[in-house]
């Protein structure tokens, strides 16, 4: 007879005893599989009521619900390819045993996440399909204009980084859904499935950055969090140590060379590039740092970072209507440092940019400046975006770049010129007053030149183009006043002095042609007063035997004729003038040497033009008259005020006798000692 389950059979035994059966070992035995058995049945059953419970618990709110609904809208896939069938083919992303597989129907999939497996098996990257028209819709207005996104891809692909950076953005969108009269709803639920999914694949990196932030620092493995598609970089790391503002286009981590990891930003600003104005690209790179570290301490960074990052804003705008001022061509007074160009070194495939101290008038002009300069790298990069100036909006002023090609007057360099580093020309409407010339040779000129600038263009020659110019000879010693009179007339015309000498137009026919093309271009360009010191070997009268100067006086002669700008040529020799210039010539002014009157007029104009810096002047009319007697030429004159007057600046002192006395002797050597000259008190 077969016993029930549970129960114990037992035989009686002979002898009084009562054995154990096999029939009892077995039941035994099969009560024991049987009591684990429950257990673990009864284990299960409170594990599955207990998940049951919760989840029962969590979708019994509507957020509940919405979230379940929300996690099975984003599909998880890996991307692999066929070789045997040469395409793509996806299988779902495996997921840990205890979390649930979401793999969502094709009509309600938001996003659908793909990661891209390589041939070894390994996941290289992750891609995000944007199914929602919603979110897409959404990410396109907050990163408007940036370029080198997949956004506009059939269907629009978007990386996990985008997403995070569209995180605060999408937020605010949904609230401002919310508040409205008759809310999007199936909008509404498809951006927060978007933040849903990013807040379960960044949640870590969310509350690592926010840590970080409390005390203003970052990582550099968190580096990317902080450069969004469309941010404001603030650098101030630049040859010229100058503000600049530029727009993020994209980010990436890369590696050099000796196996180093560095960001890599793609940057773009506002630029000219001497053809046209627009926006230009840019790389910028942010090495590889240990540890934790101020924001403020990167070579680049956000500008909402930096501590005075609203009047940093103002600034830069205000310096952006300035460029875009310049760019059109403007005359300036500058002093600092400024950027050239060395054609004796090239760094990666371009000549090496390098700092010069640049003082005086300069023009800024890019245009000039390339047309100028064939082959030239000082305006690079290209710009790849024209933007018509008048169509410039106000804040993209910001992001005008720190500084504008242009032209030295004093240093002949072309330079790049830092915007900040500029003022408007102080014109000296005296200067002219200041000329230690007969008076009536001086109204002469003053008046050739105003009406020169005044009728521009209303007489011409027979032939068109020529005899348009005004031009000018003024010849005597050194230091007599032939200089200063061709600035009073850049002065009283208000237009810039282009200076040089004739060495640096060459000594051949074929330099001198070239260089005085391109010096006469550019005068007629800018309106220069055109002054050529020194000008003999142009105007000296031309012989049967020097076959080579005679071919520069034609090719001098033949520019001449048709210069249509006010030129002044300089000589020491006015008795040896080719007859051909005679006829082309406007007026001729010769300087006598200086008498004890005129050498007293400059002593005193000198003293008058001295700058505010100087405390005052303690010199008498007497001691003037006496340093009169001295002499000395206008130049020579003018030197020694000038190393005085550096003294007393350096000193903070008064200008007296005995500083010019001290002066004299180290600007005037001729073997005497000037300081023994008795000077009225």
């Amino acid at each position: 007879m077969a016993a029930p389950v549970g129960q114990v059979l037992i035989r009686a035994g002979s002898m009084g005893r009562i054995p154990i059966g096999r029939t009892f070992q077995y039941h035994i035995t099969s009560l024991a599989k049987m009591a684990t058995l429950s257990s673990q049945a009864e284990i299960a059953t409170s594990e599955k009521l207990n998940s049951d419970s919760a989840v029962l618990k969590d979708r019994g709110t509507p957020e509940g619900d919405c979230k379940a609904k929300r996690k099975e809208r984003v599909q998880r896939v890996d991307q692999l390819y066929s070789k045997k069938n040469r395409e793509k083919y996806f299988k779902p992303t495996p997921r840990s045993k205890d979390v649930e597989e979401n793999i969502g129907s094709a009509s309600s999939v938001v996003l659908k996440v793909r990661r891209i497996i390589c041939d070894k098996g390994f996941p290289t990257s992750t891609e995000i399909d944007i199914k929602s028209k919603h979110v897409k819709s959404a990410l396109d207005y907050i990163f408007k204009g940036v370029e080198g996104l997949s956004l506009n891809e059939s269907p629009p692909v978007a990386t996990p980084e985008l997403l995070f950076h569209a995180r605060s953005e999408l937020e605010n969108l949904v609230a401002r859904e919310e508040r409205m009269s008759f809310p999007n709803i199936a909008r509404i639920d498809d951006i927060k499935t978007a933040l849903q999914y990013i807040t379960e694949d960044h949640g870590p990196t969310i509350k690592n950055v926010a840590s970080l932030l409390l005390h203003n620092e970052i990582k550099f493995d968190l580096l990317w969090t902080l450069f969004a598609p469309n941010a404001v970089v603030y650098t101030k790391s630049n040859l010229l140590q100058e503000d600049q503002a530029m727009k993020l286009e994209t980010s990436s981590y890369k590696t050099h060379e000796d196996g180093s990891q560095f960001l890599e930003l793609k940057l773009r600003y506002i630029w000219h590039d001497g053809t046209k104005l627009g926006w230009a690209i840019t790389n910028k790179v942010i090495n590889h740092f240990a540890g934790a570290i101020k924001i403020t301490h990167l070579d680049l960074f956000p500008m909402k970072f930096h501590p005075n990052h609203k009047k940093l804003q103002v600034q830069l705008r205000d310096r952006g209507t300035k460029f875009v001022g310049l760019v059109k061509g403007s005359y300036m007074q500058y002093s600092g440092a400024a950027i050239a160009e060395n054609r004796e070194v090239c760094v990666g495939g371009e000549y090496k940019k390098a700092l010069t101290y640049i003082s005086g008038r300069v023009m800024f002009d890019p245009i000039t400046l390339v047309q100028q300069n064939s082959g030239t790298d000082l305006l690079k990069p290209d710009v790849e975006a024209e933007i018509e100036p008048t169509l410039l909006r106000d804040e993209d002023l910001i992001f005008c770049n720190h500084y504008v090609g242009g032209f030295s007057f004093r240093h002949k360099k072309w330079v790049c010129l830092a915007i900040s580093r500029h003022d408007e020309v102080q014109w000296d409407p005296r200067a002219f007053e200041q000329l230690v010339i007969d008076p009536r040779k001086r109204d002469l000129i003053h008046s050739l030149v105003k009406s020169h600038k005044n009728t521009a263009g209303t007489f011409d020659d027979i032939i068109a183009g020529k005899g348009l110019g005004l031009v000018g000879l003024l010849s005597g010693t050194p230091g007599v006043g032939k200089t200063l009179t061709a600035e009073a007339i850049s002065e009283v015309t208000k237009r810039p002095l282009y200076m040089l000498s004739a060495g640096e137009l060459g000594t051949s026919a074929s330099s001198v042609e070239y260089q005085l093309d391109m010096v006469l271009e550019i005068a007629k360009t800018w309106s220069c007063v055109l002054l050529i010191d020194e000008a003999d070997v142009f105007l000296e009268q031309r012989t049967n035997t020097d076959l080579g100067r005679n071919a520069i006086v034609s090719v001098f002669l033949r520019r001449l004729e048709y210069f249509q700008g006010v030129l002044i040529m300089t000589t020491n020799r006015q008795d040896t003038i080719d007859e051909a210039f005679k006829s082309r010539i406007h007026f001729k002014l010769h300087y006598n040497e200086l008498t004890t009157a005129s050498r007293a007029a400059i002593w005193r104009n000198c003293f008058d033009s001295m700058p505010s810096t100087v405390p005052t002047v303690g010199i008498s009319n007497a001691a003037i008259d006496d340093l009169a007697n001295l002499t000395l030429n206008g130049r020579q004159i003018k030197n020694v005020v000038s190393c005085a007057v550096s003294i007393a600046i350096e000193e903070k002192k008064s200008l007296t006798t005995e500083d010019i006395k001290m002066i004299l002797n180290m600007v005037v050597d001729d073997g005497n000692d000037q300081r023994n000259i008795g000077f009225s008190p």
